[in-house]
């Protein structure tokens, strides 16, 4: 027995100290790779003016939960309950593009999983009518969830070359797959001479949480506020769960609209100082204080109930309700709420939507 405990002890201290040799020659990787990267960036990003653009994949569940619950003290055993475990698992890739005038995208990219990798009739025919609806979500299928150079090529083509038209720009990314291949960009973004306009750096591989703009702020920001969304109290009470394709667009859709507000704006600059590839830094407010600032919420919603989120546009505070078929009202309660906003007519969101709500 002794031996067995001497021999596991022994093990677990070579592969500390193995894991430990990794970590060092990973930083050491990171410190050159980055170092490099963010000088030849920095010394040709002046001519791109502000055309400086960081794209990133996430992956994203149908149900994201917090790691944190309350249980008695001392307890050694916490239940949770979940319909479907498929679902708090990677479900969908969702790509949002940020520039370094502190903008998103007018348009979000999303995967979702399909079986067969295609949506079928009726799933096909809900999801094109969300998508002339929802005017800043694309929306495409694969079996795995997980974006193919198929799809990226149409992320391309769909998102970005919209912005960049005929315009050179920079676009910076990670090592992922084939995106690094030049031939996609050189097909798809070209001038009236048919010369290539995207000049592409790829981040060094495991850099990215440390290196990558999308990675080093903007995600993580992101990543609260659909939790928020996904464990508000009505929903928690009433069981319900985000668990359908219509469901994860439109929350997408708010989630797009909601961070470009132009109260973001020093925010998303702020990822590209943390990156060291812009020196200016302005005092901004993040998704917490934005939009689940106490002080706020503490005002009624305009339908008297006790608020829930406040709207980063017209600066409302508004009540998480549902729908019949288990969508979320919010949209509905948002979009009526923007319509006395000032910023609505510039918008994604078109007034037709609350009416088809």
């Amino acid at each position: 027995m002794d031996k067995k405990i001497q021999t596991t002890a022994q093990s677990s201290a070579e592969e500390d100290h193995t894991e430990c040799e990794f970590e060092g020659m990973c930083v050491c990787g990171r410190n050159a790779g980055s170092q490099k990267l963010r000088l030849q960036t920095r010394a040709v990003i002046r001519n791109f003016k502000k055309n400086v653009i960081n794209r990133d994949q996430t992956g994203c569940q149908y149900q994201s939960t917090y790691n944190r619950t309350l249980a008695e003290r001392n307890s050694k055993t916490m239940f949770v309950r979940r319909r479907d475990m498929n679902k708090v698992t990677h479900s969908y890739t969702a790509q949002y593009v940020i520039t370094l005038c502190g903008e998103l995208l007018s348009h979000m990219f999303l995967c979702l999983r399909e079986a067969t990798g295609n949506f079928g009739p009726k799933v096909l025919n809900t999801v094109d009518k969300l998508m002339k609806v929802l005017l800043n979500v694309i929306v495409m299928s694969s079996k795995s969830g997980k974006l193919t150079t198929q799809l990226y090529c149409s992320f391309l083509s769909s998102v970005m070359l919209p912005h960049t038209k005929k315009e050179k720009f920079l676009l910076i990314i990670d090592s992922w797959g084939d995106q690094t291949n030049p031939g996609l960009y050189d097909e798809i973004f070209t001038d009236d001479e048919g010369l290539g306009t995207c000049i592409v750096k790829v981040v060094p591989p495991k850099c990215t949480p440390i290196y990558h703009p999308c990675d080093v702020y903007f995600y993580r920001q992101f990543k609260h506020l659909i939790k928020r969304l996904h464990n508000c109290s009505y929903l928690i009470e009433r069981e319900r769960e985000i668990t359908t394709h219509e469901e994860a667009i439109k929350i997408h859709s708010i989630l797009h609209e909601q961070l470009s507000a132009p109260i973001f704006k020093e925010m998303l600059c702020y990822a590209w100082f943390a990156f060291k590839l812009s020196d200016e830094r302005e005092v901004f407010k993040n998704v917490s204080e934005v939009c689940f600032s106490m002080e706020n919420l503490k005002r009624p919603c305009i339908c008297g109930n006790i608020a829930f989120i406040q709207c980063s546009w017209c600066r409302l505070t508004l009540f998480s309700m549902f729908t019949k078929n288990t969508i979320l009202q919010l949209v509905y309660v948002m979009l009526k709420a923007m319509i006395s906003c000032t910023f609505f007519e510039s918008c994604l969101w078109q007034s037709k939507l609350a009416g088809n709500m």
